[in-house]
């Protein structure tokens, strides 16, 4: 029996150590963040479009680390600019999220939902004015983001931004017409 539970362990440790995420070659490339190696992946014909375990695609990825052009390359190589992952995140929430203006930029540029809710209905100006990302924000309110849209909880992205004290976030929704 302790033969058994300790070949389990060891099956275990080894499906941690050398990852059960399910992340294709391509989007391994995309995390260590090597354009030629994606670019090269992508020619001898990697699915740019392919969900690891948790729903994530080459693009989530590269938005996520703000890679800009990696994301720019995913995008000219038919990336789903609005793949969700199994929370309903899109890579435009992944790059708001983390602060990442010009991937957030970008991907607005290729027809990103401004507007796209996760499924707890947070939206990217949700994520950004939690997160007191204030660029984000302006790029956001600037793209028509909607800052009457409420979370699954009741929230807007301005009474987060008013739980986590960033003053100028809340000044830029209010004027927004945020004010409730």
């Amino acid at each position: 029996m302790i033969r058994i539970v300790q070949w389990m362990t060891s099956m275990l440790l080894l499906g941690a150590l050398y990852g059960c995420d399910g992340n294709t070659p391509l989007m391994k490339d995309v995390v260590g963040g090597d354009a030629e190696q994606v670019a090269a992946a992508m020619r001898a014909g990697a699915d740019v479009n392919a969900q690891n375990n948790y729903g994530w695609t080459a693009l989530m990825h590269a938005a996520r680390a703000g890679n800009t052009p990696l994301v720019l390359l995913l995008l000219a190589n038919g990336a789903a600019v609005d793949a969700r992952d199994n929370d309903g995140w899109t890579a435009l929430m992944r790059a708001a999220e983390k602060g990442r203006v010009a991937a957030v930029a970008t991907l607005l540029e290729h027809g990103a939902d401004v507007n796209a809710r996760n499924k707890a209905d947070w939206t990217p100006l949700h994520w950004a004015a939690v997160q007191g990302h204030e660029q984000v924000v302006r790029v956001l309110l600037d793209a028509g983001a909607d800052v009457k849209i409420k979370n699954s909880s009741g929230w807007t992205a301005w009474m987060g931004a008013i739980r986590e004290e960033h003053a100028g976030i809340i000044a830029m929704l209010e004027q927004a017409g945020a004010r409730e």
